[in-house]
């Protein structure tokens, strides 16, 4: 009777590994020292993979591994923004100021300082910076810039003067010319230059943009000077475009200040006007960039 009973219990497991209730299987995988085990439960399957004890102990003692798995239970991290760093090319700034001359050497006023007197709101330049590049260094926010800059001036006299050609500031006063009294008399001339400056940017600002300040110089070369005069008998103005004496090399010390929408910025030569003079010219006004 306990042999039936042993029999009757052998078979009836069988039957039931048989019907599916429970499948085990075991297979080798390609890798070496590691068995794969497969267990089917209805609608479930289980994956067990074995390792030897040498395996298990490596991948304890191996950070990297250690640091490989914490990585793939990690989510990946953001990336940080990397510092901006190359150089953008815009299309045109322009500097839009006032001429003012000073003379160093003659603290004292004399007659010709006084006879070159300017007329301040008449005495304008105009800077065209084709191409304002900006190289970023390290950071947008500290930036090397430059251009191709035309330089357009005027002075134009309180009194009324008639330079000669080919001399440096000789003239004659309240002379008429072709019978008719001189109601204008300015000098216009013009300068190819390179400006260059180191400025620093803060972020926008809500409600007020960005701020700036800029430090650097200039330097350019004379290609044009003339001598304009308009009479009172007379609609056209007479010019005369000879050698007036003027410094065939300009350079200076610059300055630009962005405050949100009001930019403004200041030139100071470090040469003379003209040759053998101690006139020189300082520059302020405002800036714009498109």
């Amino acid at each position: 009777m306990k042999k039936i009973n042993v029999f009757t219990f052998f078979a009836i497991l069988l039957l039931s590994f048989n019907l599916g209730f429970a499948q085990t299987e075991e297979t080798q995988t390609p890798e070496k020292n590691k068995d794969t085990t497969k267990i089917n439960l209805k609608n479930m399957q289980i994956i067990m993979i074995q390792k030897k004890a040498t395996d298990v102990e490596n991948t304890a003692e191996n950070p990297a591994d250690q640091d490989e798995i914490q990585n793939l239970n990690t989510a990946p991290a953001k990336k940080k923004k990397s510092k901006k760093s190359g150089a953008d090319v815009g299309f045109l700034h322009i500097d839009l100021g006032l001429n003012l001359l000073t003379n160093d050497g003659n603290p004292k006023p004399t007659a010709q300082i006084e006879d070159l007197k300017l007329k301040t709101w008449r005495s304008w330049s105009t800077t065209l910076n084709f191409l304002p590049t900006k190289i970023y260094l390290g950071s947008k926010n500290v930036q090397l810039r430059t251009a191709f800059a035309w330089r357009i001036g005027e002075y134009e006299f309180t009194n009324k003067l008639n330079f000669t050609p080919n001399k440096t500031l000789e003239y004659t006063k309240d002379e008429k010319v072709n019978g008719s009294e001189i109601k204008k008399s300015e000098f216009d001339f013009h300068y190819l230059q390179i400006p260059l400056m180191v400025y620093v940017q803060s972020n926008k600002i809500k409600g007020l943009g960005r701020i700036g300040i800029g430090f650097g110089g200039y330097a350019g070369i004379l290609t044009h000077q003339e001598h304009e005069i308009k009479t009172t008998n007379s609609d056209r103005n007479i010019e005369t475009e000879e050698d007036f004496g003027f410094n065939q090399y300009r350079y200076g010390l610059s300055t630009k200040i962005d405050f949100g929408p009001f930019k403004v910025f200041g030139n100071l030569d470090l040469n003379s006007a003209w040759k053998n003079t101690d006139y020189k010219n300082v520059e302020c006004g405002v800036w714009f960039d498109f």
